[in-house]
């Protein structure tokens, strides 16, 4: 992904986390309904991207971007780039070891009074 200039890609979470830490304008032609869908306005909301899924349009967007559009381009990476969160792994682990910190007052209660065996109690 490094080389590339723009992405074209289905609206996956995994892609567009590495292309927008890249800066990489997104050009979304599908997703999957439901766990994908709301990342298309997201993305196209924020100047990020665009979406469609004519492979004429595609073509003639894209050619434009290369040619007579080359602003619309680098205003898409400038966007891509305040979107991205390259340490959002790391806040996730934060949180995670936060909210185990906190786990209540059942924390010392031993495994099997938790499990399956609660019947016994």
């Amino acid at each position: 992904m490094g080389a590339c200039d723009c992405i074209i890609t289905k609206a996956g979470p995994g892609t567009i986390a590495e292309t927008l830490i890249r800066g990489i304008p997104i050009f979304l032609n599908d997703y999957i309904p439901g766990q994908e869908k709301g990342n298309v306005p997201y993305l196209v909301g924020n100047g990020v991207g665009v979406f469609t899924r004519s492979p004429k349009e595609t073509a003639q967007i894209v050619a434009g971007w290369f040619s007579t559009n080359s602003d619309e381009l680098n205003k898409m990476s400038e966007n891509s780039l305040k979107l991205a969160q390259p340490k959002a792994v790391f806040d996730i682990v934060r949180d995670i070891h936060d909210l185990v910190g906190q786990r209540g007052p059942f924390a010392d209660v031993p495994y099997v009074l938790t499990s399956s065996s609660t019947n016994l109690i």
